[in-house]
């Protein structure tokens, strides 16, 4: 996939940014569908895909992936809000989470979600008490947690203590201990080995162990599966050295294993879930520098905007912090031979707010427009937005020629449901 602020001349950019005000975030809606296309292209026809919301929870967005027949996954009550307002059925949602409240699995219930997660055996439990106060049997899917690591993933869900699912060495008592209740029917098998995955071996050696494990308590347990969730973990390159995910070579390597499943278990469905890869590249944060500064021997680029709307693009929370791609955007012909390092930092009041330390650009001028590419998926709602008290960035969704504004600076939890 190309780079997302090649699908527009720059010009385009910078109009959006002085119409709209900056900081501000563009959404390519072209690029949504290009990778929805491609990664269904590549997967097995029978594989159902989700979309994670908690990549990007934009109702707008939400409503867009959806109309391309994409499910939602669902992991709070309010990202169910936000589906059912985007139209979302109940019987294309899953719903998983490690720590649900009484309440949420009330509701769960009550709107009858088709792929329902459950996460302990506590869960398992209070699901059995809610349905028997009720006198109705609740449809469960087991996630468990592999004794497998995924070697390649960025975030290991998996392989480890984890807060996530039922490890896989008590798998078998919880099956029984489900089994044995009255008001609980196991339907599912669920599982999530780790995320931002750039190599197709991990992944299909990842969907190849579910495989494996819901065949052999398919059998051994004898338990008829409705569904298998093989998980995700589909990455995009953001930094040096990474390259895309060859997904020619994960449909080679797990289309036989999953046809060999599906021979054996053809009514089971297979589902497979995805954030990041969707709507990653389809998203620029687009700043303005306010100021330049030199503070000893570093040169410091005053954005408008900062960490406090992008955590994710100066790497917090990483070990080793790197910086989301970083271009200029100008719409002159101005000589670019001359360049610079900088740190380019935001506004507020703590050394953290740094998106990119000596990072090199052409030389800067007050008022130019910085573009932060890559940041369609863990921006906005992954940052902390309340931190100092700066207002919202305004949200554009853009399609070709047009563009709507799908979040106001006000429109903190729930945005009004805009489409082009």
């Amino acid at each position: 996939m190309t780079d997302p602020i090649m699908k527009f001349n720059t010009a385009h950019y910078i109009q959006l940014a002085k119409e709209y005000g900056t900081p501000l975030y563009i959404y390519d809606q072209s690029v949504i569908q290009q990778h929805i296309y491609s990664l269904k292209q590549h997967l097995h026809p029978a594989v159902q895909l989700f979309y994670s919301m908690k990549a990007n929870p934009n109702p707008s967005i939400i409503k867009t992936i959806y109309e391309e027949q994409v499910n939602v996954e669902i992991c709070s009550p309010y990202e169910l809000e936000i589906a059912l307002a985007a139209g979302v059925s109940p019987r294309h949602m899953m719903y998983l989470g490690p720590n649900k409240s009484e309440e949420e699995i009330t509701s769960i219930i009550e709107k009858n979600i088709k792929y329902f997660i459950v996460e302990s055996i506590q869960e398992i439990q209070t699901v059995q008490r809610i349905a028997k106060n009720k006198n109705i049997t609740v449809c469960i899917g087991i996630r468990f947690n592999p004794k497998s690591s995924a070697h390649g993933a960025r975030l290991k869900m998996g392989g480890t203590a984890r807060q996530f699912g039922i490890d896989e060495t008590t798998l078998v008592q919880t099956i029984s201990t489900a089994k044995s209740l009255s008001h609980v029917h196991i339907c599912g098998l669920h599982s999530y080995h780790g995320t931002r995955i750039l190599n197709a071996d991990t992944i299909a050696d990842n969907m190849k162990n579910i495989l494996h494990i819901a065949d052999r308590l398919q059998v051994e347990q004898h338990i008829e599966l409705q569904y298998v969730g093989l998980g995700g973990g589909f990455g995009i390159p953001y930094y040096d050295k990474e390259s895309p995910l060859p997904l020619a070579q994960l449909t080679k390597q797990i289309t036989p294993e999953i046809e060999t499943y599906l021979q054996r278990y053809p009514n089971t469905q297979l589902l497979a879930e995805s954030g990041r890869f969707l709507v990653a590249l389809s998203g620029t944060y687009v700043s303005q520098v306010r100021y330049l500064k030199q503070s000893q021997s570093t040169h410091f680029a005053m954005i408008d905007g900062g960490i406090h709307h992008h955590a994710a693009a100066g790497g917090v929370g990483m070990i080793r912090k790197q910086h989301f791609p970083i271009q200029l955007l100008t719409e002159n012909d101005r000589d670019r031979s001359n360049h610079k390092d900088y740190h380019i930092a935001g506004p507020l009041c703590t050394p953290d707010d740094v998106v990119a330390k000596n990072i090199t650009l052409p030389e800067l001028r007050v008022g130019d427009y910085i573009a932060i590419t890559h940041s369609g998926a863990y921006g906005l709602t992954f940052s902390p937005i309340l931190f100092l008290s700066h207002r919202l960035p305004r949200e554009v969704l853009i399609y070709q020629d047009k563009h709507v504004m799908i979040r106001d600076h006000n429109e903190y939890m729930f945005p009004t449901i805009r489409t082009l």
